[in-house]
């Protein structure tokens, strides 16, 4: 992909990351941003999903109204979200299922991502904030539970709808980009 176009995808899905996430704002622990991500590398690759995780949690960390976060959660939440790029590109890789398989599977990707995501910034907030992992993965548990079932439910029916649509466009040129296999 030219050096221009991969920037522009990265943009976009970015703003489609933000806007949403300030907009979902008020209910806690559900975002697009995990999704966008996962679709980013799964239909562009790991390097833009990656992207895309890395300036979203740039800016969705640093100019948030419930406040900024500091610079080393600030780096696990990025490193975390880079595993739902990482997960799109591995199931890129994988035969496409359709219909209710592909939203089981997907669905189950994203909740599977959101765990480790959370079970990874939970720790690090525990460490940090309280001095103790144990009383951070309790406290969290009714945001973690939050997170990974919205995941699921947004993995589950956003993905496969956006995949399927982008493989109906033809020779608009997203073919190439997602592989599908007999």
């Amino acid at each position: 992909m030219r050096p221009s176009r991969k920037a522009a995808v990265i943009a976009l899905f970015t703003a489609v990351s933000l806007s949403t996430d300030y907009l979902m704002l008020p209910l806690p622990n559900v975002k697009l941003m995990d999704t966008m991500v996962f679709m980013a590398g799964y239909i562009y690759g790991v390097d833009v999903g990656c992207s895309v995780a890395a300036l979203s949690w740039l800016i969705y960390g640093t100019f948030n109204p419930l406040g900024a976060a500091t610079p080393g959660l600030l780096a696990v939440m990025i490193a975390g979200e880079c595993l739902y790029a990482v997960a799109g590109g591995v199931m890129r890789r994988q035969p496409l299922v359709k219909g209710a398989s592909a939203s089981i599977r997907f669905g189950a990707a994203g909740f599977l991502c959101a765990f480790i995501y959370d079970f990874i910034t939970n720790a690090y907030t525990g460490i940090y904030w309280y001095g103790s992992v144990v009383r951070a993965l309790v406290l969290g548990i009714p945001f973690a539970v939050m997170h990974e079932v919205t995941d699921f439910a947004f993995f589950s029916a956003i993905v496969p709808a956006t995949i399927s649509v982008l493989q109906g466009m033809g020779k608009t040129g997203v073919n190439r980009y997602v592989k599908t296999r007999k």
